[in-house]
């Protein structure tokens, strides 16, 4: 594992990559610090990245010697758990050489499906054996959809039935919008940002627009400010018994006009990478604007999207489809 620096984390990968005489889906990156500029001059540092050569692995090659002592190790274990069906015995003074010719054919024949049976079942095993990094969580991907179908079991265990629970939920969450307004509308005061809130509230959504004259101050450099409100605000409304109630905070359409930005950096980073054929990183970005990058680059034949790094440095990496 090397630490290696740049003015950006995409210059930092670069140099690493450089220096390591690897490939991209050599390595594995993990991003320690972000660059930042500092204020004249004072607590200015080049980005940080921790790049780990991944060891090649190549899959054991199967002979067909092992092949077979499988296939007949399969056919040795079905034979002694299969239930048997009681056969008449004959008695014969004599065995000729023709009765034992076609025991052993059908013996043979009687093998050939169990031994392509073996093989059909070990094929899955081969195809499990990956070589190079994992990109996705994909040794992950069972936990979470246990946990998932856990929550979603829960969630519907707590979905009210009758009029009268629904009317009685229906209270619940208004009092708790109610209270986040409160609660928002505190912490930018302390912020100097003197606000109003417009809420348009449903079932399942509470959209709350900041009225200020102090649009910029509220939403901060790329998004970051309203992005960690809105954060705040989920966990308050979690924290309040409304954690069904998804929310979203926006401040003179700013997501609107941030959606659009996003679709179009996605298009302009999409056109890079088939014009270069190289793979370009994206800055960090929350989830949702993450994946609008992915939703917008879908459908495009030439180059596809995933993302790298951990919360609150995970960013979008665009690259050449193969």
């Amino acid at each position: 594992m090397t630490v290696f620096e740049g003015n950006t984390v995409a210059a930092a990968i670069a140099a690493g990559l450089k220096q390591l005489h690897r490939t991209r889906d050599q390595v594995e990156v993990e991003v320690i610090a972000e660059a930042k500029k500092g204020f004249l001059g004072l607590g200015k540092h080049p980005a940080q990245v921790r790049l780990t050569v991944v060891p090649a692995s190549a899959a054991p090659a199967t002979t067909p010697t092992s092949a077979t002592a499988t296939a007949q190790q399969s056919v040795a274990t079905e034979s002694t758990t299969a239930p048997t069906m009681p056969r008449p015995t004959v008695q014969t003074p004599k065995s000729t050489p023709t009765r034992q010719a076609k025991t052993s054919q059908a013996t043979t024949s009687a093998a050939k499906p169990a031994t392509s049976k073996a093989k059909a079942v070990a094929k899955p095993a081969s195809m499990a054996v990956t070589t190079g990094p994992v990109i996705a969580d994909t040794d992950q991907s069972k936990p979470a959809t246990t946990s998932k179908t856990k929550s979603v079991a829960a969630d519907q265990s707590q979905t009210p039935r009758t009029p009268a629970e629904i009317a009685a939920r229906q209270a619940a969450n208004e009092t708790a919008v109610r209270a986040l307004c409160d609660y928002l509308l505190a912490v930018v005061k302390e912020l100097g940002v003197t606000a109003d809130l417009d809420v348009d509230f449903g079932n399942r959504y509470a959209t709350l627009n900041f009225d200020t004259t102090k649009q910029g101050l509220l939403i901060g450099k790329h998004g970051r400010t309203i992005n960690a409100l809105q954060d705040l605000a989920q966990v308050y409304m979690n924290h309040h018994g409304a954690s069904h109630v998804n929310v979203v905070l926006d401040v003179d359409d700013y997501r609107e006009r941030r959606a659009a930005t996003l679709k179009r950096l996605a298009e302009s980073t999409a056109r890079e990478v088939i014009a270069t054929g190289k793979q370009v990183f994206l800055d960090p970005m929350p989830s949702f604007e993450r994946k609008l990058i992915h939703a917008e680059l879908a459908n495009n034949h030439h180059v596809t999207t995933f993302s790298e790094g951990r919360d609150p440095h995970r960013a979008v990496v665009v690259a050449i489809r193969k």
